[in-house]
């Protein structure tokens, strides 16, 4: 069983390796060497405890056992930072499972939202395609990091 639940203080480094992994597997290689090197620069397990213990965000985990395997963080209470899936639960439903949590979190956190935001990496747009985001510009390269902005209207 899959349970979701907010990063707890300690889980920081496990939470970060589980991203670094995913990332080099999916993410790096379309990337260029210096947007590989930009995105692990800006990473680190003390961020995720910053972002976590934000007034405006929060990281989300995902848990099999005990195990991480997947999280989700989200700044200023409506923009996606981060969102990672253990390449072995990927295709099962799980990251879309993560993704309403942290909708739903972002809802209960301001209920008058109205839109979730992500820069999406060229291999993820589909993914949030799929979950209701639409591309609201064309894909940016900014010193090698990929991203396409997308957002989901959560009222019409």
């Amino acid at each position: 069983m899959i349970d979701m639940f907010p990063m707890e203080k300690g889980e920081e480094q496990e939470t970060y390796e589980l991203i670094v992994r995913v990332f080099h597997k999916y993410v790096a290689p379309v990337y260029s060497e210096n947007g590989v090197a930009r995105f692990l620069g800006m990473l680190s397990p003390e961020g995720l405890s910053e972002m976590n213990n934000g007034k405006n965000s929060f990281v989300i985990v995902a848990r099999d056992q005990s195990k991480i395997i997947g999280m989700i963080s989200v700044i200023n209470d409506s923009h996606i930072a981060l969102f990672f899936v253990s390449p072995r639960y990927q295709g099962k439903g799980i990251g879309k499972n993560i993704l309403d949590e942290a909708i739903k979190n972002c809802l209960n956190r301001n209920p008058e939202l109205s839109a979730v935001t992500v820069s999406s990496s060229p291999n993820s747009k589909s993914f949030y395609e799929e979950a209701g985001f639409e591309v609201i510009g064309n894909e940016i390269n900014e010193e090698g990091l990929r991203f396409t902005p997308m957002r989901k209207l959560l009222r019409q």
